[in-house]
């Protein structure tokens, strides 16, 4: 999500009289309108790059992953979500089958496998060169037999009944639209005492930062040591115009804000650990390549910066962008 915000960025600059030679290299996209579409040729062009580990956001970086996210949710910077999340919640394993939404190149369901968590994994994405990639690195990793990934549009798919004892969305919800349709299908894919994990971006719909949110972004980033802040594509952190959402991708954050508000409809929420990212998602996404993360002053300041998000979300000044969440089904 986070080029996609850059590229945002750049448009708005480019309308910017003072700064067309920052934004004359970059050329508007006129992208079409249907999401599956859309969403198909954006990670069709980008999932080896994540994948490979050459485009990260804020979450991508150990850093921040050990010292900021995991006490947040496992509350130990050495245990993962994962970890977290079949040690408490799921007691037998492995589990016959776990179903994954929006797999990408697959790296979720191939770590799934090696910890031991399941026999079988479906994946679906809809974009048909990340479930090549993911065939590919599953072949390679000699996990193909029990790794099945298949091309589908999520907004629209038709889940067989009691198949999954789990089923996973990382980082995909946000991306889509038919979200009642969606939790419909997972809760009738659910074996009896099966549950959903959800990690996931759940903050303002289309970016639409709140006034305060982008107040102290915008102070954070002008209190930064000249490299990092530097490091950004961008002056300051702006509320993205809706228009220009829709131009650059109709699929970002388009209904992020209802994720958990549609969740709870038909789920019951049985864990939900906030982890931030109000401040730091974008921010961090930006300025982290100009950290020296070997100085123990570049070090102090992310530290300071984790604190600060944290201890906002803690007392409620601020709400949580990103959650992690474990639901059951509401028995009708």
């Amino acid at each position: 999500m986070w080029n996609r915000f850059e590229r945002w960025c750049r448009l708005r600059l480019s309308k910017h009289p003072r700064l067309r030679a920052v934004a004359s290299v970059v050329r508007r996209q006129l992208l079409p309108s249907r999401w599956g579409a859309l969403a198909s040729r954006h990670w069709d062009d980008r999932v080896g790059d994540v994948e490979a580990g050459r485009q990260r956001g804020w979450l991508d970086w150990p850093l921040v992953e050990e010292e900021h996210v995991r006490p947040q949710i496992s509350g130990d910077p050495k245990v993962y979500y994962l970890e977290y999340f079949f040690e408490r919640h799921v007691k037998n394993r492995p589990v016959d089958h776990i179903l994954s939404l929006g797999c990408g190149g697959g790296n979720l369901e191939r770590a799934l496998v090696e910890i031991g968590a399941t026999r079988q994994v479906d994946g679906f994405d809809v974009s048909p060169e990340s479930i090549r990639l993911a065939n590919q690195l599953a072949a390679e990793s000699g996990l193909g037999d029990q790794l099945n990934y298949e091309v589908a549009d999520i907004d629209q798919i038709e889940l067989p009944v009691n198949r999954y004892d789990v089923v996973i969305a990382k980082m995909a919800l946000h991306h889509l639209e038919n979200l009642e349709h969606i939790y419909h299908q997972v809760k009738r894919s659910l074996k009896p005492g099966g549950v959903l994990m959800i990690n996931e971006f759940v903050g303002p719909s289309r970016f639409q930062w709140t006034d305060l949110q982008l107040r102290l972004m915008n102070e954070l980033l002008e209190a930064l040591p000249e490299k990092p802040r530097k490091a950004a594509p961008f002056l300051r952190v702006l509320r993205p115009e809706l228009e220009d959402m829709k131009t650059l991708d109709p699929s970002e954050s388009v209904r992020s804000a209802d994720v958990i508000p549609v969740l709870e409809q038909s789920f019951e929420i049985i864990d939900f650990k906030p982890y931030g990212g109000t401040l730091l998602h974008i921010l961090l996404s930006h300025v982290m390549p100009g950290f020296d993360l070997e100085d123990e002053k570049d070090l102090s300041i992310l530290r300071l910066m984790f604190l600060f998000e944290q201890t906002l979300v803690e007392q409620k000044v601020l709400p949580s962008d990103f959650a992690f969440v474990v639901a059951r089904p509401l028995t009708s």
